[in-house]
């Protein structure tokens, strides 16, 4: 697996997240109109997601190489797609 495959895969994940998130606190939602304690279950929830994510934000930025690919550091892989030696990124 590449580092870009990677981070889109924490990117596709981080999102999902979000969503869900959000969808726990929505007052339009059955959970969050009458029952005081499914509200505060749902609250709960969606920050213990958020606070996930803000986790999955700090790899993330971890492992975005901070390359400048070298023009002598390039190769091409089998399929003929080009990338960086140095750091493994599809260029």
């Amino acid at each position: 697996m590449t580092l870009q495959k990677a981070i889109k895969i924490l990117d596709l994940l981080i999102e999902q997240q979000e969503k869900l998130a959000t969808g726990m606190t929505d007052p339009q939602k059955p959970w969050n109109q009458d029952f005081d304690c499914m509200k505060d279950l749902a609250k709960t929830m969606s920050e213990n997601l958020q606070s996930q994510n803000m986790a999955l934000q700090a790899v993330k930025k971890q492992i975005i190489p901070k390359c400048t690919h070298p023009k002598k550091m390039q190769d091409r892989d089998s399929n003929g797609n080009l990338y960086c030696m140095n750091c493994n990124w599809d260029l």
